[in-house]
């Protein structure tokens, strides 16, 4: 079957070239390997000769990739072409009640990020941009998402904070007005945030979807229904068709106007590497009429994957291009499986198991790496598919009828159907994701977990395949028994494995601390050789949510899946704008607070403690709560800082982000001693900062903080070095 498919063996051998030449440094072997291949292919089209073919090419090119680019430099001003639309984050208003946003644009290969700021582009702009700019942010905490190296892949060597607004030095193209001239089509007559869902579904645009909308749809699995993909190009692709066979127009002339209007859909989406992925597959697939072969799905996916590594092979590590690639496979190889093994019966019964197959199939191709990646295990995914895919295909159709409508006056209808068809897919995402066990937050697989998987999954697609006896489909569980559809259920031997990750979890031999870089904040992780934990603060002026993207993942790099306790010393922004994501996703037990907290943001069946020290430490278990003490804080006014919660568990001492008048009553205690110390508002400048240290006596002092940001008087005066955040990254400590 391969001799008749040459582009798969090459394209497989292409992509496995590349990955392992960017894992090792092996180019002279590719290279004598794609000479070797060569030479002997003029004489053999052996399937096993092209393999090694396109292995050799893809070391080659992998190779060539990265010595090509130049060293990245980092000026104040830089000048170049908005590539596409701003990304919103978060709109919000000033203090005068103007309109501004969080969020980035591209020019060439630097982020442009800005806050609080009006930035009116569209993209295509030739712009002139100040600020400060630094190389892409690393990882710095074990489990974190490494972004900096996501937008090397994405061809960024650089990420600015912007100054000023961005001075435009020549408008933006035609097709680029065009395309924002549709997008505003979607303000008419629709509610803002479906008019965002639309505008995201049809042209691609990174808009602000609801938050509670995109958790929904990523806790489902059905996320990626949020971008366009190939179900959006496909339902692109047969209207299209559509409308050509009622003109008359077939064979391989209608190939050819389909292959043309998709490619310009795909350039008003404004040329998103998953809107390119689609359109190639589907350009591959009817391009073969034009080159009179049959169409072919595997040969469509096997060229779609050798052009867009041969044009960028860091697409390899790219989370949305193993995604695209393996669900494809799972449909193409898994879903017929399926759908021969349930039987067939009514046509609601054929529709329902040829969805259910596609579901499955699907889900079965991508769980490991949605679990490597967003540490998430979906098997509501199966329910979701059913309920909600087929919403969001309507939705995405009535905003292409509202795009022909809202012209004409006429968009009213449309627009209210699509706010319809919003609210019950959030209601719909939003029941599905209640269901016990239709997602759950895990620590990612192995790699050697995750080869294995996929082995186990081909050899039991392959038997499945090979032992399928020929005949009418089972109509009954009987006739499903014997007719060999109990092979189906052997499949959950594979996946079972993926569902025990956090049994990974190493039991310790004495208390562990970990303070995580979060940048400017806070957040502190401490763990009892018997299981117990505790998270002192989850904040950072750095990142949107550092409980789901810093403090979560690296708990689930340690096989841990619950919080005993979370502490919050104060109300600070950058010690709390994690919590919420804390709380959520790590089952939290207990909280621990002041009576600062006056809004709450906590579940209602969480156990809430508020601590006030009227008097002595109060003691709570192995915690030791050496303030705030209730006159100081609450009877008359001082700093919020001095407000937090002092805690010592473990010979580690807490104090917040206690300043003058909190170490001063600090002081008054006669016992202070602990073996660690993290300093008090991130290692800035208080008054008896040495007195502090003198009575603690630490053994290690930790700041929380990014390098340069701590007052240098202070640190000077210290016994030692500090151990801080901002040069070391997380820090884990033993305290044995």
């Amino acid at each position: 079957m391969l001799r008749l498919r040459p582009v798969v063996p090459v394209a497989a051998g292409f992509v496995a070239g590349a990955a392992i030449a960017r894992a090792t440094d092996s180019g002279f072997i590719f290279l004598a390997t794609a000479l070797l291949s060569a030479s002997l292919i003029i004489r053999w089209r052996s399937p096993l000769l092209l393999a090694l073919l396109g292995l050799g090419l893809g070391g080659l090119r992998q190779e060539w990739a990265g010595r090509a680019r130049p060293p990245a430099e980092f000026p104040d001003v830089i000048e170049g072409v908005v590539d596409g639309p701003p990304r919103i984050f978060r709109s919000l208003s000033d203090p005068h009640g103007i309109p501004v946003e969080d969020g980035s644009f591209v020019v060439g290969r630097v982020q442009v990020r800005f806050f609080r700021k009006q930035v009116s582009l569209i993209g295509g702009e030739r712009v002139r941009v100040r600020g400060a700019m630094r190389p892409p942010p690393r990882a710095t905490n074990p489990g974190q998402f490494d972004y900096g190296e996501h937008l090397r892949h994405e061809g960024i060597d650089a990420v600015m904070t912007l100054g000023a607004p961005p001075e435009v030095l020549e408008g933006p193209p035609a097709w680029s007005r065009a395309r924002e001239w549709i997008r505003r089509l979607y303000d008419r007559g629709v509610r803002p945030e479906v008019g965002a869902l639309l505008g995201a579904l049809v042209l691609g645009r990174r808009e602000q979807v609801p938050d509670d909308f995109v958790t929904n749809l990523q806790r489902s699995g059905t996320a990626h229904l949020l971008a366009i993909s190939g179900q959006n190009l496909v339902i692109v692709m047969v209207s299209l068709w559509v409308v050509l066979v009622l003109m008359g127009i077939h064979g391989r002339t209608q190939s050819f106007i389909l292959i043309i209007l998709l490619g310009l859909y795909t350039l008003l989406t404004g040329l998103q590497v998953s809107v390119i992925r689609s359109f190639l597959m589907m350009a591959f697939y009817f391009g073969a009429d034009l080159a009179w072969r049959k169409r072919d799905t595997v040969s469509a996916l096997a060229g779609a994957a050798l052009a867009i590594v041969a044009w960028d092979p860091g697409q390899i590590v790219d989370v949305g291009f193993q995604l695209s690639f393996l669900a494809v496979l799972g449909l193409t190889f898994l879903s017929p499986i399926f759908s021969s093994f349930t039987g067939t019966g009514n046509w609601f019964w054929n529709k329902l198991r040829l969805s259910l197959g596609v579901s499955v199939a699907a889900w079965l191709a991508t769980a490991p790496v949605v679990l490597a990646d967003f540490n998430l295990l979906t098997p509501g995914i199966v329910i979701a598919n059913l309920a909600i895919v087929p919403l969001m295909s309507l939705e995405f159709l009535i905003g292409l009828v509202h795009f022909v409508l809202a012209p004409l006056g006429a968009g009213a209808l449309s627009g209210w159907a699509a706010g319809l068809v919003f609210d019950i897919t959030l209601w719909t995402s939003t029941l599905v994701t209640s269901i016990p066990y239709a997602y759950v937050y895990a620590p990612p697989a192995g790699a050697s977990l995750i080869a294995l998987y996929y082995a186990g999954l081909a050899a039991w697609a392959w038997w499945c395949r090979r032992t399928r006896e020929p005949g009418p489909a089972p109509r009954s569980v009987n006739s499903w028994i014997r007719g060999g559809g109990w092979k189906v259920a052997c499949v959950a031997v594979i996946v079972a494995p993926l569902g025990f990750t956090p049994l990974r979890h190493k039991p310790l031999d004495a208390p562990f601390l970990a303070v995580l870089d979060v940048g400017r904040g806070s957040c502190a992780y401490l763990e009892w050789p018997d299981g117990r934990n505790l998270m002192v603060d989850c904040g950072s002026l750095n990142a949107r949510d550092p409980g789901a993207s810093i403090a979560a993942p690296y708990l689930w790099s340690r096989g841990v899946t619950r919080l005993d306790t979370l502490v919050l010393t104060h109300t600070d922004e950058d010690h709390v704008n994690g919590a919420r994501s804390v709380i959520e996703l790590l089952k939290v037990r207990h909280l621990i607070l002041t009576r600062a907290f006056t809004t709450p943001f906590w579940p209602p069946d969480l156990d809430v403690i508020r601590i006030e020290r009227a008097g002595e430490p109060i003691r709570v278990g192995d915690l030791e709560f050496l303030g705030p003490p209730v006159w100081e804080k609450f009877g008359r006014p001082v700093p919020a800082n001095d407000t937090s919660i002092v805690l010592r568990a473990a010979g580690v001492l807490f104090p917040g982000d206690i300043q003058d008048r909190g170490v001063e009553e600090l002081l008054t205690l006669p016992n202070l001693n602990a073996r660690v110390l993290l300093m008090p508002h991130h290692g800035k400048m208080f008054k008896q900062h040495q007195e502090l240290v003198r009575r603690v006596g630490p053994q290690v002092i930790v700041v929380s903080a990014p390098r340069g940001y701590s007052s240098e008087k202070v640190l000077t005066a210290l016994p030692f070095r500090p151990r801080i955040t901002g040069e070391e990254g997380a820090i884990d400590i033993p305290l044995k």
